[in-house]
């Protein structure tokens, strides 16, 4: 019988099988995928709040608020310097001395030799200018003298032509009267001699006029030749050697160097009792503020503006969080060279909004700009989301009610809203808040996970 059985049995099954082979082998499929889904873990990140603002990422390295270098054109020895690299300094400290013996030998040389011919400017200018005075004095008496000599001339003409139109009066009533006694004759004759002369007199007041006026050329050209001297007396106090005296006074006092601004010393090039070999003594960088120096790329340099917001957090503060904003873009391409090679990009400060002193200039700190302001929003893993029948859906871990334990995937339907690079925003539908989202539910190397199916889930933080 149990042969029988079995011939009965098997022919049974080897029927089934011929007849419904593929049911068996999907059958026997499914249950090799249910087996490996419930073996494996998948990675499920929690529903939450998450800022969805798109941002721009990268690294920098902080700069501080304002680098200045501190220079000279000194060419004498430093005789002491007061301090040392990385000192923090304020504005107006006495950063280092030059020693300034020979600029003051020649200085004192110098104004020794000026002083001297000083004196003899001062000798000659005082005779210039009573020359001047003279000339000035002596040009009135002579015009006095001239003057006189017109109003003579001016007198004896004026004498003439009276005599000789009272004369006319006389002969012509005469003449109108007929008077019979009177001396035609001799009256006319006299008549005729005084307007011969009257011509030379008429000469004579404009020749002392000439002369006057000659008088006052000739001494107004002596007067502007003293002046012309004086004048170039006054000239001369701007002469080279003063130039050259006010330029070493200027080099003495440049040997006290003082700090032009406040900050700290970040590169130091001067050694007490050695010529500087380069202009620049030392650089102070200014750390009222905390400025962060990035490199963006050319692709990203256009969606950012001054005034943008910017989170900026470092390596060496784990777990803090600094908000700062765009302060200068230098729209000029420019390129950093490195142990790794070249990169090419904008430069962009970042400046924090409160100075935070643990960030240290020369630290490497990575820098959010924030292009889009969207704030805090419900939002699942972008990778949790799959598209099926014109929706979008994802797989939740739902906590499995029974002896088993683990987790049943359920499929919920979501509808999209805004996007990050890693985040996508639920506008509405069945995921709440901590509902655990499975990553890449219908790819990678773990089985497609299906609706009801039980799965091993490894939470990630978010």
């Amino acid at each position: 019988m149990a042969v029988k059985k079995k011939a009965i049995i098997i022919p049974t099954v080897i029927a089934l099988l011929a007849g419904g082979g593929l049911f068996a082998c999907n059958t026997l499929s499914s249950a090799a995928k249910e087996s490996m889904m419930a073996n494996s873990k998948y990675s499920a990140i929690p529903a939450g709040e998450n800022d969805l603002s798109k941002v721009i990422s990268t690294t920098g390295n902080v700069i501080g608020n304002g680098t200045v270098d501190v220079t000279t054109k000194l060419t004498c020895p430093v005789s002491e310097v007061k301090v040392s690299l990385g000192d923090m300094v304020k504005e107006g400290d006495l950063l280092c001395e030059f020693d300034p013996t020979e600029l003051q030998e020649e200085y004192d040389t110098l104004k020794k030799k000026m002083d001297n011919s000083d004196k003899k400017e001062k000798s000659d200018s005082s005779k210039n200018q009573r020359d001047l005075e003279a000339a000035k004095t002596k040009k009135e008496a002579a015009l006095a003298r001239a003057q006189r000599v017109i109003d003579k001339a001016e007198e004896v003409r004026d004498d003439a032509y009276e005599k000789y139109n009272s004369l006319c009066g006389e002969y012509n009533n005469a003449v109108n009267n007929n008077d019979p006694n009177y001396d035609y004759t001799g009256v006319f004759a006299s008549l005729k001699q005084l307007e011969a002369g009257l011509s030379d007199l008429d000469d004579a007041v404009t020749t002392a006029k000439d002369g006057y006026n000659d008088t006052e050329s000739q001494w107004n050209d002596t007067i502007q030749k003293l002046q012309d001297v004086i004048d170039g007396e006054a000239f001369d106090i701007g002469s080279d050697d003063q130039k050259t005296l006010d330029k070493l006074a200027e080099q003495i006092e440049q040997c006290k160097v003082y700090a032009p601004q406040s900050g700290i010393i970040t590169a130091l090039n001067v050694n007490e009792g050695s010529v500087p070999s380069s202009p620049s003594l030392m650089t102070i960088v200014n750390t009222d503020k905390t400025v962060i120096e990035l490199t963006v790329k050319e692709t990203d340099i256009t969606k950012i503006a001054e005034g943008m917001k910017a989170k900026v957090t470092s390596k060496v503060l784990p777990g803090e969080e600094f908000a700062a904003s765009i302060t200068r873009i230098v729209n000029v391409v420019s390129t950093d060279v490195s142990a790794e090679g070249s990169s090419s990009g904008y430069k962009v400060e970042v400046t924090l909004d409160e100075t935070n002193d643990s960030l240290l200039i020369g630290m490497t700190a990575s820098v959010d700009i924030t292009i889009e302001e969207v704030g805090e929003k419900l939002s699942v893993p972008y990778s949790g989301i799959i598209e099926e029948d014109g929706g979008d859906y994802v797989f939740v871990a739902e906590p499995a009610d029974d002896e088993e334990g683990g987790y049943i995937a359920r499929k919920k339907k979501v509808v999209k809203g805004a996007e990050s690079d890693f985040y996508v925003e639920v506008k509405s539908g069945e995921v709440k808040s901590g509902d655990l989202i499975i990553e890449d539910p219908k790819g990678g190397d773990l089985p497609e996970v299906e609706d009801g199916a039980r799965v091993k889930v490894n939470e990630k933080k978010k």
